[in-house]
């Protein structure tokens, strides 16, 4: 009788112990964003068609070199990465101001000509936007892309602003891109802007952070640069 109380009584602690075990893993936090939230119920408004702020000289007098595409890994374990990039093209080389981008309305690096950065993105649903500028107004309206990412994933958003009257899918130049052609396109683009994590946790150290943090680009390595084509200048019309 003695066991038997025993056995039960060490049945009952261990299914006490399984529901506590249970509970505590669904009540882990969610890992927070640094951005702002979105209603994605509704376009963008007029305070993101109409922005006053400084823009980005394009590829046409913008000449910076960077290296050539490095995977990465997030840095927190309830992040992905996100990818953007814009190929080489004779159109991209020869824009004169670059379309300013914004992440939850927040604003990140244009994009150039043959250019990636990537961002780091706590699991959940996002808004990029896109506005070209004139002078200081953004005045056209913002193109955006809708996107959900999930931990421990990669993912390749393009910005192409050529061939969109034959797109029927898409209707602006922000494309959230198949994993292996993206891979395959952005292997050919170069590092030419700082990259950002927006995780508000530090997972090392535990620290939460209230901006993004700063991921600087490593430095170019012209002695480790293969040029396979002229590189582009605006005063030599052999390498238009």
């Amino acid at each position: 009788m003695i066991m038997r109380g025993a056995y039960i009584l060490l049945l009952s602690s261990a299914a006490l112990l399984g529901c506590h075990g249970k509970s505590a893993i669904e009540q882990e936090p969610q890992l927070a964003s640094t951005l702002k939230d979105v209603n994605f119920a509704h376009e963008p408004g007029i305070m993101e068609q109409y922005r006053i702020g400084v823009f980005t000289i394009g590829g046409w007098v913008n000449q910076t070199q960077g290296n050539y595409f490095q995977p990465v890994k997030p840095q927190h374990d309830q992040a992905a990465v996100v990818y953007l990039y814009r190929p080489d093209s004779k159109w991209n080389r020869q824009e004169i101001v670059a379309s300013s981008l914004f992440l939850n309305s927040e604003r990140i690096p244009s994009l150039l000509n043959n250019h990636y950065y990537w961002v780091e993105l706590p699991a959940g649903q996002y808004r990029l936007s896109s506005s070209r500028p004139l002078g200081i107004n953004h005045f056209q309206k913002p193109k955006y892309l809708d996107f959900t990412v999930e931990a421990g994933q990669s993912y390749f958003i393009k910005y192409d602003e050529e061939n969109l009257s034959a797109r029927r899918a898409v209707s602006g130049p922000l494309m959230l891109m198949p994993d292996s052609l993206g891979k395959n396109e952005i292997a050919f683009t170069r590092l030419k802007s700082s990259s950002f994590n927006f995780a508000a946790e530090n997972q090392q150290t535990g620290k939460m952070r209230k901006s993004a943090q700063k991921i600087k680009r490593s430095e170019y390595d012209p002695a480790a640069d293969v040029q396979l084509t002229k590189p582009f200048k605006p005063w030599d019309p052999r390498t238009w």
